[in-house]
C-alpha cells in the first residue's frame, strides 16, 4: 500500500520517457514520507517527496493519462492516491462539499527503473564542492524549461531557479515537495553583458527626477 499528495504524482507524470525503463514512474516509501521519481532519458528529472505520505512497498508505475489528470492539484481542495495491489483511489477532499473519489486500474513496470539516485549521489558531491559564483553557463532546451516550470506550478506559486558548473539547472519551490533537474545540452561560456544593456544602464533615460 502507498498514499501521498497525487499532485506530486502528476507533476512526475511530466517527466516520464516513452521508451523502457524510462517510461516509469519510481515510488518509494521513506519511512517516514514516500519519494516520487521520473525521468526521461537522463535530460531532465523530478523527485518529489511528501512527508505526510505512507507506505509499505516500493513500485514503478505505468501512468495513464486519465490517471494524472485526476491526481493534478487543485487550488480549492487536497487531493491524495492510496495504491493497492492493483487499483489506484483518487480521493479530492473538499472544505465545502463531500469528498470525491475515483478509482483506476493501474500497470507495473517489469522493467526495473533506472539508476537515477547514483546520478543524483554525484549532483549532490557536486553541489557541495561548488564555489558560490559559476566559471561558466549552461544551454539549456527551452521546451524542456518550460515543461519543468509547468510541473513545478503543481505544487508553487513560484519557484526558486539555480545552475552550478557542470551540472543540472534545479528547481524548487517553497514547499520542498518537488525537485526538477533539468540537464543542460551544452557548458557555455559566461556569455558577455549586450552593450546596448551597458549604454542603457549607463544613461540618464531611466532616472527618475525627485523634487527637493
Amino acid at each position: 500500500m502507498l498514499q501521498f499528495n497525487s499532485a506530486i504524482l502528476a507533476a512526475a507524470g511530466l517527466f516520464t520517457g516513452t521508451y523502457a525503463p524510462y517510461q516509469a514512474i519510481h515510488i518509494e516509501p521513506m519511512n517516514p514520507g514516500v519519494l516520487v521519481a521520473a525521468s526521461d532519458q537522463g535530460r531532465i528529472s523530478a523527485i518529489g517527496f511528501d512527508h505526510r505520505g505512507q507506505g509499505d512497498e516500493s513500485l514503478d508505475l505505468l501512468p495513464s493519462k486519465e490517471l494524472l489528470a485526476a491526481c493534478s492539484g487543485i487550488k480549492s481542495a487536497e487531493r491524495d492516491i492510496r495504491i493497492d495491489g492493483s487499483a489506484a483511489v483518487v480521493t479530492t477532499y473538499r472544505k465545502v462539499a463531500a469528498n470525491e473519489a475515483k478509482e483506476f486500474h493501474i500497470h507495473r513496470a517489469i522493467t526495473p527503473f533506472p539508476p537515477l539516485a547514483e546520478a543524483l549521489a554525484a549532483c549532490v558531491d557536486r553541489w557541495g564542492a561548488t564555489p558560490t559564483l559559476s566559471a561558466t553557463a549552461g544551454r539549456y532546451s527551452s521546451a524542456m524549461l518550460e515543461r519543468a516550470i509547468k510541473a513545478a506550478s503543481h505544487l508553487n506559486d513560484s519557484i526558486v531557479i539555480s545552475a552550478f558548473d557542470g551540472g543540472p539547472l534545479r528547481l524548487q519551490g517553497d514547499k520542498l515537495e518537488l525537485c526538477i533537474l533539468l540537464m543542460p545540452q551544452t557548458a557555455e561560456p559566461l556569455p558577455g553583458i549586450p552593450e546596448w544593456i551597458l549604454k542603457f544602464a549607463g544613461s540618464t533615460a531611466c532616472h527618475v527626477a525627485h523634487d527637493g
